[in-house]
């Protein structure tokens, strides 16, 4: 986990009174940092919003932890959790989103949603496994190759069966291939980028994965550690498209 010391965590308790969505086809974008923050952030949240306008979406973009309420999430498809980093929701906040999903809500992950709320034992299962490191050379981020996994899924539907990209690769404490109701949805290829030992996942590397949780569905992308991804029309096609599927939309 990425962390600055001398942060604190941050927590917002009181409801907004605007945070309930005033259409039936709407997200929430959550991009709360108590930690390390991404410089993308900015970008993917317009990216989101401008995609998401084009389907005929309502977006809400906040790093308001208060949104995390029966009242608030009941009115969204899906929460996205955009680069959030540290721990960002108290134990309430959790459980409600917690029935959320269980109940029929939608979750997509991006990036370092995987790096963050380490005691939040349900995030850790609902996700699969958790980030344990990241390559860093060449500085700043490696060029490398995705293979898209066979099979049907809106999150990989019509993207290459390989392709390039920059980006922060992410190793994991395990691989979610195998588990029970998980799909492996995009691999990174190790063979394509200095993916050193103890780093490296050693062969099979999802970064990209979907699953059933309840009535509710969540994905998750390691993708989008740079703002261009936010600009990469095959990205954006995968990101939109596990969204759209978490969703329901």
């Amino acid at each position: 986990m990425r962390w600055l010391p001398w942060q604190k965590p941050v927590f917002e308790t009181a409801i907004p009174a605007n945070c309930v969505a005033g259409t039936s086809k709407a997200i929430l974008v959550f991009s709360k940092t108590n930690g390390y923050r991404h410089a993308s952030i900015e970008a993917g949240v317009k990216a989101i919003r401008e995609e998401a306008r084009k389907r005929g979406w309502e977006v809400i973009a906040t790093e308001n932890g208060a949104y995390f309420h029966e009242i608030c999430l009941k009115s969204y498809k899906a929460v996205v959790f955009l680069s959030p980093t540290g721990d960002f929701l108290t134990d309430d906040q959790q459980r409600a989103f917690e029935k959320y999903i269980e109940n029929g809500g939608g979750y997509a992950g991006i990036h370092s949603a995987s790096d963050c709320e380490y005691k939040w034992e349900w995030y850790g299962t609902l996700l699969g496994t958790r980030f344990r490191n990241h390559t860093f050379l060449p500085y700043p981020i490696p060029k490398a190759e995705i293979v898209t996994e066979p099979g049907a899924h809106p999150a990989i539907d019509g993207l290459p069966a390989r392709w390039s990209k920059h980006d922060e690769w992410y190793n994991f404490h395990e691989s979610v291939r195998g588990k029970p109701g998980f799909q492996v949805l995009l691999t990174v290829d190790e063979s394509t980028y200095p993916a050193f030992w103890p780093k490296a996942m050693r062969g099979d590397h999802p970064i990209a994965w979907s699953r059933p949780v309840g009535k509710g569905r969540m994905f998750y992308t390691a993708i989008g550690h740079n703002a261009t991804t936010y600009s990469d029309p095959t990205a954006m096609k995968h990101i939109m498209g596990g969204i759209a599927w978490a969703a329901g939309l």
